[in-house]
């Protein structure tokens, strides 16, 4: 069995060891991992610039090279003797033959007619034939011009095998012209493949491309034309992107490469050529995984260093705290601590704890005797509470005070003591007993309280009686508890009944009033209108009867007397204006409500259209929100806004800029209708005889009008169950809003909302 201070779970000397050993690995590691990233990114940086230079020079060579061919092409074709085109055929071949022996690379030239046929060409192979489908004929026709790879096809059998396959050859040509710049003709050559295959090979060697470094030559169609076998005629795995800078690439099915792409230099006859050189990551970052080799060696020995000075440190610091675990150890025993054996003189963290633990084992005493008495208050306080107390565990009750013995109206405590907290409730309360379980089943000590509840218990004589109870978490010697208190409301439950049925008395002799009080308004209406309905013969019969005297006899009469008939008549008409306004009044409240939807921006359209006829010649902006939608009687919404309108257009008379605006807000959930001017307005001050009947805020001389025009209006919103509001200031115009119900209620009349 391992020693005691070896077990990291048991010794403090063991876990010292441990942590500072493992925060040298960790800092060895962490090193190793820093260092390596660092030595990664400058090996891809200065890796990336050999690399790319390589590239460069390859790409530059490779495609002077084949530049190199096409000069040669070009200097024969701007030869005299072919540049014209009437060349002989013996003497252009010779040329041809001579330019082929000079370069060896070229496998096959020939000279070939604007119409794709052969004219001359090399060892006469292929003159006569038809060559404008070839892939460089177009292209050549205009501009020099260098293909990919293909096999030799047709010269196959004249040039022979190679390596044992048939030879692969590259296409160049460029266009022959004679003095004038017409076209003659195309100057074609055929390249041997194997010479630039020979030609990479040998500048690989000579600029020393190697340590894994994979090379490939991609032409204008992005097809590797040099490269490993396996690649050539293809587009690589990864799509080459000469614009990038060298870096790691992943290559499908192969891993990661330092890669770089080149692109040969451009220019008029350019190759077009991208080179491509890869490396293996590993072989490429070797040095640096050397170096994180290294590093983490000397972490394993730093750590192992580091774990034997913490060993050898912990069983310093450990033997103290020894010493005070034996201190502590006989305060669990209950023996007094000896915490003088802590040299005095020590001033350390040793000391520190040493002291700490002896003002902790003060204060707990003191601490417990203060508990002692609390819980002796407690006890006392429970026992004589005024209002009924139980403890509970595992929704069974535990003991309970005075007051709840009297309330449940049990003998004594021990009678209610193990019952089931949930039987308490009064068997119609069963869902509200299952609720209380589980509020008082998520309770924890000293946590917030449950929900106040009301209910009614059973009584253990058999009554019952009606409670609020609310529960609170407790931690008990015996387990996890609550602590229910409850108040007893039956009396005033019982308060509360006779002071409903009490209202109810009330709220039937309001009805009974309120029916009265309709019925005394109907009759006052029914009153209002028959006098009104009499009235209009005789006065009609008066200002006839005046108007007739006066145009009969008018000039007999004296000046004082037809003074007089005119004020008779006068007066009449003012008296029948005054009539027609009561009898509208009570229209407004007579008959039953059609409800239907009804267009109030079309009503105010009508409405306006009809006051420029009668006034053609003012000029008031108008805006009428479109879609203005109210549901009500259609004949009462039409009064109503022919009243709010035909008010704004009378009271913006001889305004300048007169503006009237017709919309709809959104106000507390409501949705109101507006008519808004910038006419006169009112004082607000004033406001309360707004809608009273007859009550006028302007003079008859400014503003002519009878007076019952808003209170038509606020008869017909309160018909409809609705509200109507005014705002509005002096000489800056005013605003009247109204806002009516979905669906008016069937009986509203004036008298039970005006």
């Amino acid at each position: 069995m391992l020693p005691r201070w070896t077990d990291p779970r048991r010794s403090l000397r063991a876990r010292f060891a441990l942590l500072l050993g493992g925060s040298g690995l960790a800092l060895a590691l962490v090193t190793a991992a820093v260092v390596g990233i660092v030595q990664r990114g400058q090996l891809v940086e200065q890796q990336g610039y050999s690399m790319r230079r390589e590239a460069l020079l390859l790409a530059r060579v490779l495609d002077g090279a084949l530049r190199q061919r096409l000069e040669q092409l070009q200097a024969t074709a701007d030869q005299p003797l072919l540049a014209s085109g009437l060349f002989d055929p013996g003497d252009a071949r010779l040329l041809l033959e001579g330019l082929r022996a000079q370069q060896p690379a070229f496998a096959w030239i020939a000279i070939v007619a604007p119409d794709g046929q052969v004219r001359v060409a090399t060892n006469a192979l292929l003159e006569g034939a038809d060559l404008q489908a070839e892939p460089w004929f177009a292209p050549a026709a205009h501009a020099p011009w260098i293909g990919s790879r293909r096999p030799a096809g047709a010269l196959t059998a004249s040039l022979g095998l190679v390596d044992g396959q048939p030879p692969q050859l590259i296409d160049m040509g460029l266009p022959m012209t004679d003095t004038a710049g017409r076209t003659t003709g195309v100057l074609v050559a055929r390249l041997r493949w194997d010479w630039l295959r020979e030609l990479h090979r040998s500048l690989k060697n000579d600029l020393n491309v190697d340590n894994g470094i994979e090379s490939a030559v991609l032409d204008r169609d992005g097809r590797v034309l040099l490269g490993p076998p396996a690649w050539l005629d293809r587009p690589p795995a990864v799509p080459p992107d000469p614009e990038a800078d060298p870096g790691l690439v992943t290559w499908p099915g192969e891993g990661e490469f330092l890669s770089d792409w080149e692109r040969s230099p451009g220019g008029e006859g350019a190759s077009g050529l991208v080179v491509l050189l890869r490396q293996p990551a590993a072989l490429a970052f070797q040095p640096a995984i050397e170096m994180s080799r290294r590093l983490l060696l000397l972490g394993a020995l730093g750590t192992a260093a580091f774990m034997l000075l913490s060993l050898w440190l912990a069983a310093r610091v450990a033997r103290p705290i020894g010493e005070l675990s034996a201190a502590a150890l006989r305060v669990v025993h209950d023996q007094p601590p000896q915490f003088a054996a802590i040299p005095p003189e020590r001033e350390d963290e040793v000391a520190e704890v040493a002291h700490a633990l002896r003002r902790l084992h003060d204060t707990l005493a003191r601490r417990l005797a203060e508990q002692q008495l609390a819980t002796a208050r407690y006890e006392t306080l429970f026992r004589d509470a005024p209002v009924a107390i139980y403890l509970a565990i595992e929704d069974h009750l535990l003991i309970a005070n005075q007051a709840c013995v009297r309330l449940f109206g049990a003998p004594g405590a021990d009678a209610l003591v193990g019952l089931d907290t949930a039987g308490l409730f009064h068997t119609d309360d069963a869902g509200l007993a299952e609720l209380r379980l589980r509020q008082q089943a998520a309770l924890e000590p000293g946590g917030a309280p449950t929900p106040t509840l009301e209910h009614r218990i059973r009584r253990l004589d058999g009554g019952i009686a009606e409670v609020e109870s609310t529960a609170i978490g407790l931690a008990l010697a015996e387990g996890r508890g609550v602590q229910v208190v409850l108040h007893d409301i039956t009396e005033q439950r019982q308060a509360q009944a006779a002071l409903r049925e009490l209202n109810a008395q009330l709220e039937a002799r309001v009805a009974a009033r309120t029916a009265e009080l309709q019925g005394a308004n109907a009759e006052l209406d029914a009153f209002a209108y028959a006098v009104s309905h009499d009235l209009r013969a005789p006065l009609r019969a008066m200002t006839g009867f005046s108007q007739a005297l006066i145009e009969d006899h008018g000039a007999e009469l004296p000046p004082p007397a037809r003074g007089y008939l005119d004020q008779i008549v006068l007066a009449g008409q003012r008296m029948g204006d005054l009539v027609e306004g009561l009898l509208t009044l009570s229209r407004t409240l007579r008959g039953a409500l059609s409800v239907a939807p009804v267009d109030l921006s079309a009503l105010a359209e009508q409405t306006l259209a009809d006051l420029r006829r009668a006034e053609p010649g003012r000029e008031v902006a108008v805006e009428i929100e479109p879609g203005l939608v109210a549901t009500g009687d259609r004949r009462m919404l039409a009064a109503l806004v022919n009243n709010l309108v035909g008010n704004a257009w009378k009271y913006t008379a001889g305004c300048a800029g007169a503006r009237i605006r017709v919309f709809s807000i959104i106000d507390d959930g409501s949705r109101w209708i507006c008519v808004e001017d910038n006419g006169a307005g009112f004082d607000m001050a004033h406001a309360g005889r707004l809608f009273k009947a007859f009550a006028r805020l302007h003079r008859q001389d400014e503003f002519p009008g009878l007076g019952i025009g808003l209170a038509t209006v606020q008869r017909i919103v309160h018909r409809h169950g609705g509200r109507i509001e005014a705002e509005g200031s002096p000489g800056r115009g005013a605003r009247f809003r109204f806002t009516l119900p979905e669906r008016p209620r069937a009986g509203v009349n004036e008298g039970a909302t005006a």
